[in-house]
């Protein structure tokens, strides 16, 4: 997958938990539309140097895509970042990183191509980077991310963490 696209979840989560370097070691670039960008400007918080760094690295903020009538009618219960990101996902074919179950549900009855912060672990873990999914997880979520036992569950069983 050439191109991915993130929305600002996932980017803060792996910022609280001093992560969000995976992205671009991964992917080498990951783009952001301007809602997006605006988000994570106005976060403050232990994070925010993490985001300023990767904004001046591998984080590329991109022109507002052209929403077709489909990508409209299906991102309508969305905000206005999810929106944007689902839009950019789909004019640039690319991969949508989201965690927000309605902006999954959306990007992929569009046809694309999703993961999420777990999925994004999960394929670090399995590219060779030497860490652990489950102590992250519980870290993310005492850092005020919500994540459910079920979710959690779930990610060590994909993780072979069980």
């Amino acid at each position: 997958m050439s191109v991915v696209v993130s929305d600002t979840g996932p980017l803060i989560a792996l910022a609280k938990i001093d992560k969000l370097y995976l992205l671009g070691d991964m992917f080498g670039e990951v783009l952001i539309p301007p809602a997006v960008h605006r988000e994570l400007l106005a976060k403050s918080g232990p994070e925010s140097a993490r985001l300023d760094e990767a904004l001046q690295g591998f984080l590329k903020s991109v022109s507002a895509p052209h929403v077709v009538p489909e990508v409209k009618l299906a991102t309508v219960r969305l905000d206005c970042g999810e929106r944007e990101a689902v839009a950019l996902a789909y004019e640039r074919k690319g991969m949508l990183v989201v965690d927000e179950r309605l902006g999954r549900m959306a990007a992929r009855g569009l046809g694309l191509v999703v993961t999420g912060v777990i999925g994004i672990l999960i394929r670090a873990k399995q590219s060779g980077f030497e860490l652990r999914v489950v102590p992250l997880l519980e870290e993310m979520r005492q850092k005020g991310y919500w994540l459910s036992d079920n979710v959690l569950a779930v990610a060590a069983k994909l993780a072979g963490e069980t």
